[in-house]
Order: C-alpha cells, then structure tokens, then sequence
C-alpha cells in the first residue's frame, strides 16, 4: 500500500520557481496575462493558455524581512 501524494496549498501543475504549467493541457506560460497588486504582501496573476484557451490565476504572497532599526529609548 502506497501513502497517498499531499500537497501543501499548490496545485500540482505548480512548480516552487518559474512559470507555472497550464492545468489544462500542461504547456507552460511565460507571463500572466495581466497581475493586480492587491495590497503589500499578494499579487494575483492572471494566466491565459494560448494552446488550449484555458483562464485560471495564481496568487503570489510577498513576505517582507522585518526591520532592523531598533527602537531608540531616550531618558
């Protein structure tokens, strides 16, 4: 008996770095159609596969490093 594939939030067509397959059809895109930054930390990407026509997005969460200015107490 073999344990079963999980995937943590991503669907399977996803890759960890560079452009993501089409879930249809598996070609891989290049570019998004079109990105909306939505706030600080997500962006969305809309993708169009020109092989197959399929329409899907992707979201991107953006983590910044925190700050390293230290607070500076004056007596």
């Amino acid at each position: 008996m073999t344990a079963p594939l999980m995937t943590q939030g991503s669907p399977p067509t996803m890759r960890r770095f560079g452009p993501p397959a089409c879930p249809k059809c598996s070609d891989v895109l290049l570019a998004p159609a079109v990105s909306e930054h939505v706030n600080e930390n997500i962006v969305r990407h809309f993708w169009a596969c020109e092989s197959c026509g399929h329409e899907f997005e992707t979201t991107v969460r953006l983590f910044s490093k925190p700050s390293r200015r230290r607070a500076v107490a004056f007596y």
